[in-house]
């Protein structure tokens, strides 16, 4: 049956405080203006945005610590094709296999079911935005322009191409995914790589410019400012939410994607402006708000979802169901969708390093006789976890934004190899690393940032963007040369029989 993007108007969430306000008829239905006539209303529709977000399809399994990790081949290869076909079709790139091309599709469809939700909440916000408190308005504005970015942002790294910075005059003119900022039956046109890039920004530019004055995260307000609207504390834990400065760290991310020169002076501003606000870290207990660096003592197996380093991450409350199949330290040999890495990959990966607590405590050596494999505990549910920690995934965490500042310093059109060194030991330090590196050149500065961001973000989807970003063509626990063919998804079907190209 012929699918749609733009007929994908509601959104199937099985969550009880949710489920009167997506109610509708049919798929192209749009919710009664009676939702947006109080500022509840807004905000459900927000919350389901998040929610949206949560489904295996997108960062709830696919997005984050599954599919775009088996893309990345971070683990010891799939053995047994016939017995965990989806790992083996993704990590073996067999992008026309029935249940990748379905997975794939499903990906797209649920991405673009979010963005259109956001945009009615954006369309009916501008209707009348005198029935709204004004610091609802800036809020939630702030956040659905920066959810749809975000999203937009991954259907352009997953479906789009990489190695921006050297494919310029190639990429900015060759037509990508479609950018859609309204609700309409009028199919929205592709647009070229550059203008996407420029839309996204846009809307994360004029969302950092509504969250500034208003988010609680910034300490521009005390928390009285806030008593009215945050009276049933939906304004707390801003760190689950698109916040003012997960928004500027995701401002540093796209500039270094595109890769000029100039978008590395912007990458760089973006992040500095993070760091030096959060450089000792955002403590407010009465917004239940918390953003700091763990230090190596304070990483245990209480703290291992490292969630207090989250400038922006969700919580997943099934995430035991999730990745109870794929995350087990206790794996066996039958168990063949358990993702591990090999003894030698890892001890190689963290220089023989005891410690370093990514090493350490991080990673569970299995007691299976057969392979005595390391498996990553980040997404793992322990008994001990605190609550604080539990269920959370990581959507964008502050070391990314160190490499992305010590990649800007070493290799922009002003290098400062000290700077650089010095956002690389930072985090280094706070791993447990104490010898500090000195005297690199950038070449070894930027092989130390590759090295780093592997040993930093396994389970959390990144791996994979940095290898396709930087036009890396050789990737562990893989034998062939990387190239288009493994870095970009293809289509779904149904788009490719509506006219899109790619």
């Amino acid at each position: 049956m012929k699918k749609n993007i733009y007929i994908l108007l509601s959104i199937a969430l099985l969550c009880c405080s949710c489920e009167g306000w997506f109610n509708v008829t049919s798929d192209s239905e749009i919710r009664e203006e009676d939702h947006y006539k109080t500022d509840t209303g807004f905000q459900q529709t927000l919350t389901g945005c998040y929610i949206g977000m949560t489904d295996n399809s997108l960062y709830g399994k696919n997005l984050s610590w599954y599919a775009t990790e088996l893309l990345a081949n971070q683990f010891q290869p799939v053995k047994f094709p016939n017995l965990a076909t989806i790992s083996y079709e993704f990590a073996s790139y067999l992008f026309k296999e029935p249940q990748a091309v379905e997975e794939i599709e499903g990906t797209w469809a649920k991405a673009y079911n979010v963005i259109v939700n956001a945009n009615e909440g954006l369309t009916n916000l501008e209707k009348d935005s005198t029935n709204i408190n004004e610091i609802n308005y800036h809020l939630i504005k702030g956040e659905l322009l920066a959810i749809r970015a975000y999203v937009h942002f991954d259907l352009l790294r997953l479906y789009g191409y990489g190695n921006w910075a050297n494919r310029s005059a190639e990429l900015n003119n060759k037509l990508t995914i479609p950018y859609v900022t309204g609700i309409s039956k009028d199919i929205a046109p592709q647009l070229s790589g550059a203008e996407t890039i420029k839309k996204i920004l846009s809307d994360l530019n004029l969302a950092a410019s509504e969250l500034k004055d208003y988010d609680p995260i910034t300490g521009k307000h005390p928390t009285s400012y806030y008593a009215e609207v945050n009276e049933d504390g939906y304004w707390k834990n801003r760190t689950l939410h698109l916040n003012y400065y997960a928004v500027k760290a995701l401002l540093a991310r796209i500039y270094l994607w595109e890769g000029s020169d100039d978008s590395k002076t912007k990458a760089l501003s973006d992040a500095e402006e993070v760091i030096g606000a959060l450089a000792k870290g955002i403590r407010m207990d009465d917004m239940t708000t918390y953003c700091y660096l763990l230090d190596a003592q304070s990483v245990d197996n209480t703290t291992t979802s490292m969630a207090s380093e989250n400038l922006f991450g969700l919580d997943i409350t099934d995430l035991t169901s999730k990745t109870t199949n794929y995350i087990k330290p206790g794996y066996l040999d039958t168990d063949y969708a358990a993702m591990f890495l090999g003894p030698d990959d890892a001890l190689s990966l963290y220089e023989n390093s005891s410690s370093d607590v990514r090493f350490s405590k991080l990673l569970s050596q299995s007691t299976n006789s057969y392979t005595k494999g390391y498996v990553p505990l980040k997404v793992y549910q322990g008994q001990l976890l605190n609550w604080f920690f539990k269920n959370k995934i990581s959507m964008i965490r502050l070391p990314e934004i160190y490499y992305i500042a010590a990649e800007c310093y070493a290799t922009g059109s002003t290098p400062n190899l000290d700077k650089a060194m010095e956002m690389l030991n930072t985090i280094r330090q706070r791993r447990g690393i104490y010898n500090d590196l000195t005297g690199l050149s950038a070449d070894e500065i930027t092989e130390e940032i590759k090295k780093e961001y592997r040993k930093e973000f396994i389970s959390e989807g990144v791996m994979f963007y940095y290898y396709k970003r930087t036009g890396t063509t050789i990737i562990p626990n893989y034998s062939e040369p990387m190239s288009d063919a493994q870095y970009v998804l293809p289509y779904p079907e149904f788009e490719l029989q509506s006219g899109r190209v790619q």
